[in-house]
């Protein structure tokens, strides 16, 4: 007789397997997430440098075309920046994406937990019905055959 518990287990296996893969990805992508915001931090410091060195340049007597470089320069951070702050955007939307998948699949994972468990349960209890059932059965055997 096959166990009531073999018909939810490839089930859960599937469940699991899908709940494992959407933890490492979402592994993944925090890393990725973290590398993201440190090029994000390293290009806002450089941008605050050279912030600073422009003030430094400026009240001192620097001809005006370093000045103009050091904007063009600004310039060109203040993009880069713009570009890594979306990147930044984009992993931190794939990351909520990954995250709620993996929280979809935790619940899913345990909906077929508690069916495979229901399922279990209520064998059980029909057996226990079925030789309660039976045992009763002996017993009034045995009594109507010795009266």
């Amino acid at each position: 007789m096959r166990r009531e518990s073999e018909r939810f287990d490839p089930l859960l296996r599937y469940r699991e397997f899908l709940e494992e893969t959407m933890k490492y990805e979402l592994a993944e992508v925090l890393e990725k997430l973290e590398l993201e915001e440190r090029k994000l931090f390293a290009l806002e410091e450089i941008c605050r440098q050279a912030n600073d060195e422009l003030k430094e340049r400026q009240e001192s007597e620097v001809p005006s075309h370093e000045i103009f470089m050091y904007h063009s320069f600004l310039h060109q951070i203040t993009l880069d920046l713009e570009v890594q702050r979306k990147r930044v955007a984009d992993v931190v939307k794939t990351y909520n994406e990954r995250e709620s998948a993996l929280i979809s699949a935790s619940k899913d994972k345990k909906i077929a937990e508690k069916v495979r468990n229901k399922a279990i349960n209520s064998k059980k209890e029909h057996v226990k019905k079925e030789d309660k059932k039976t045992m009763n059965e002996i017993g009034n055997n045995r009594y109507t055959t010795n009266n």
